[in-house]
């Protein structure tokens, strides 16, 4: 028995922490989540995430999250904040918080409030750098969010990073999916999102327009095609905040015609026509 006992606890012991229990401290949490390692071997992708605003979204959100926070839970719910009622903004825009304890849900919840109403510059500063280590990055879209295939292939393993080609590597252990190349794992957070206590989130409905507007009419681009693949744009993907990819997306025709209105007096005059055309694959602006 005694050996037994003694090879259960080394195995106990090579555990991951969220295995034992929830991190309770953002420094713990983030180094669990970090992806600087990625950088190593894929350092031309991580340069491209960094520019992206996946790489910022949280700081990018402080405004509608902190309202969700102060607004949503404090004064329509009336009740505490809580890590569930947090999960609701932070199941996509930093989902890593689902291994976070209760008490470290609460503080990154205050950190969010002092990010935008504290009077102090120095101190808003200083919680924007601390929430900066919360984003989307290569472990929540290549482990963690590869759950829209939960029902077939059950919860993504530990350790594990699904991509397209499922290409081999010496750093970590790699699987196939195709899920990963299909809009509706875009879906997931650009779309309606179901956040971890069942409810249904509709502050963002673009996946229904991209399914209802393009798709239904016969529309076959994914997200990914024109939000990485095109212009050889990777993991920058690019949206409503570059004007690049906007001006593709709206077709702009004017006519203008100058005349002179009458009666009694010449008044010169411009008519001046705008048309404006949908060419993206979802209804404009949206998010």
């Amino acid at each position: 028995m005694k050996p037994f006992r003694w090879i259960c606890v080394v195995f106990l012991l090579a555990l991951p922490l969220t295995a034992q229990g929830e991190y309770k401290t953002l420094d713990e949490l983030t180094k669990a989540y970090s992806v600087d390692k990625c950088k190593s071997c894929h350092g031309t992708v991580h340069k491209e995430w960094e520019a992206s605003y996946h790489s910022q979204s949280v700081v990018h959100s402080l405004g509608g999250i902190r309202n969700f926070i102060v607004v949503g839970v404090g004064k329509e719910y009336d009740e505490p904040m809580s890590k569930e009622h947090l999960l609701r903004c932070m199941g996509c825009h930093a989902p890593q918080i689902k291994d976070a304890s209760e008490s470290l849900a609460k503080e990154i919840a205050s950190l969010i409030i002092t990010a935008k109403d504290a009077k102090s510059r120095s101190k808003k500063n200083a919680a924007k750098k601390k929430l900066a280590k919360l984003n989307v990055n290569c472990i929540i879209c290549h482990n963690t969010m590869i759950k829209v295939a939960k029902n077939v292939r059950g919860d993504p393993r530990p350790g594990v990073f699904y991509g397209p080609k499922g290409g081999k590597s010496s750093a970590h252990k790699t699987e196939k999916t195709t899920e990963i190349s299909r809009s509706v794992f875009c879906g997931q957070c650009h779309g309606i999102y179901t956040p971890p206590d069942g409810d249904t989130i509709g502050c963002n409905t673009l996946y229904g327009s991209y399914q209802d507007a393009y798709r239904g009419n016969g529309g076959t681009e994914t997200c990914q095609a024109c939000h990485m693949g095109k212009k050889k744009r990777g993991h920058t993907f690019p949206g409503a905040y570059q004007v690049g990819i906007v001006k593709e997306g709206i077709g702009l025709d004017v006519q203008a015609m100058g005349i002179k209105l009458h009666p009694g007096k010449w008044i010169p005059t411009a008519i001046v026509d705008i048309g404006l055309t949908n060419k993206a694959g979802h209804r404009i602006p949206d998010g």
